[in-house]
């Protein structure tokens, strides 16, 4: 899905498929784990990390887009690469926000909530390692 949005709009999205397709891969082998321990504090740390780490992930590729994209074409609106560098901005008081009414209503294994954050850098690199080593020269 991500990829026949990106491809109609013209961007090369391989990398960012299949990072995100990994990191919910290893969100959910990681939840049902968590699931089988029966502690919900870890699995609420998981999810609610996983839902950060993958608004963080979105927000600064589709950021990444509208500035790149504005640059590229003129006919292009520059009040979106405007929008998407205050959104992009706006989005760490939002995430702490969101983080400190979590924290607040619901326990929540602080290091199951860093883990579920780091899920999505995880998946990026282990796609990196892959194309890399995947190389045939």
């Amino acid at each position: 899905m991500i990829q026949g949005i990106a491809r109609k709009n013209g961007a090369r999205t391989r990398y960012l498929a299949e990072s995100f397709f990994l990191s919910i891969a290893i969100a959910v082998l990681a939840v049902v784990l968590s699931l089988t321990m029966g502690d919900p504090a870890i699995t609420k740390g998981l999810v609610i990390g996983f839902v950060t780490g993958v608004s963080f992930f979105l927000v600064t590729w589709w950021m990444i887009y509208c500035i790149v994209r504005s640059k590229k074409d003129k006919s292009v609106n520059p009040l979106l690469a405007i929008l998407a560098i205050k959104f992009f901005i706006l989005k760490f008081p939002l995430v702490g926000l969101f983080l400190w009414l979590a924290f607040k209503y619901w326990e929540i294994n602080p290091f199951a909530l860093i883990f579920g954050i780091a899920i999505t850098q995880i998946a990026m690199l282990g796609s990196a390692v892959v194309k890399m080593f995947g190389k045939k020269e």
